[in-house]
């Protein structure tokens, strides 16, 4: 019995240990900065006024050459949308960003935005990360979004919490998002209206979507027969055949999954 019993003891003191040790290298791992923050952080304009203004101007004449006939393009940088969410997010967005969640910044290379934002309360200071690649699809204004690479430090995270929490702000907003969920997704179905009581000429179609150092370009067409004309440049997503879900439907799909796996 009381060889047992040690047994027992040592076995229950190696669980506890093997605990401890795994609690200390996730934790380690959250604390791991992503590479490109930091440098995002470093690239942060001095002047950050100037930077606000420029993008803003920037956005502007977008809006403005978009609205005439015939074709337009628009550049902005990374630096310039660092600037506006270090300066202008809070001041313009005050509930976008959750409890806990502030400094945001992005970084855009190779054809992916790769962003990050520190979380803080009070057990918790890492840095959740996470990687965006967008690209059009044959339907028109339709962008295909896709998330991946989720991380706290260099921690994974799983997806579907935060999709769901992309869901709901979706849900709650004229942004008509939907999900394939065909092939290797969740992607994101992101459609860009392109009539508006403001526009001086509809539709207006986005042709190209570029990311790559430290750019982001956008270029389009618009007048009655640009929706026909419409031709995508560059990566082009096809729409799987599966289920499109709506945000509204993706959370209810997404609730069902998690009542499942608590069985």
């Amino acid at each position: 019995m009381k060889r047992w019993l040690i047994g027992i003891s040592a076995l229950f003191s190696i669980v506890a240990l093997l605990a401890v040790a795994s609690s200390w290298w996730a934790l380690r791992r959250t604390q791991v900065v992503p590479d490109f923050y930091t440098q995002a952080a470093k690239a942060l304009p001095a002047d950050l006024d100037s930077a606000v203004v420029s993008l803003q101007a920037d956005m502007i004449q977008l809006r403005g050459d978009a609205s005439k006939l015939g074709s337009w393009n628009a550049t902005f940088t990374d630096d310039q949308i660092n600037a506006w969410l270090a300066q202008q997010l809070e001041i313009e967005f005050p509930q976008l960003l959750p409890p806990g969640v502030i400094e945001p910044r992005i970084l855009i290379d190779n054809g992916k935005v790769m962003a990050a934002a520190r979380y803080q309360n009070h057990h918790i200071d890492t840095v959740v990360s996470c990687e965006v690649s967008v690209a059009l699809t044959e339907q028109a204004n339709v962008l295909a979004i896709r998330i991946s690479n989720l991380r706290a430090g260099s921690l994974p995270l799983p997806l579907a919490s935060f999709i769901r929490g992309i869901s709901q702000e979706a849900a709650k907003s004229d942004l008509e998002v939907r999900w394939d969920l065909g092939r290797g997704g969740p992607i994101a179905l992101v459609t860009i209206p392109s009539e508006h009581p403001g526009y001086l000429h509809s539709p207006v179609i986005v042709e190209s979507v570029n990311l790559n150092d430290g750019l982001l370009l956008l270029a389009g067409n618009t007048g009655t027969e640009a929706r026909q004309a419409f031709k995508p440049q560059g990566p082009v997503y096809h729409l799987a055949s599966a289920t499109l879900l709506s945000a509204t439907g993706w959370m209810r799909n997404s609730s069902r999954h998690d009542k499942s796996s608590t069985k």
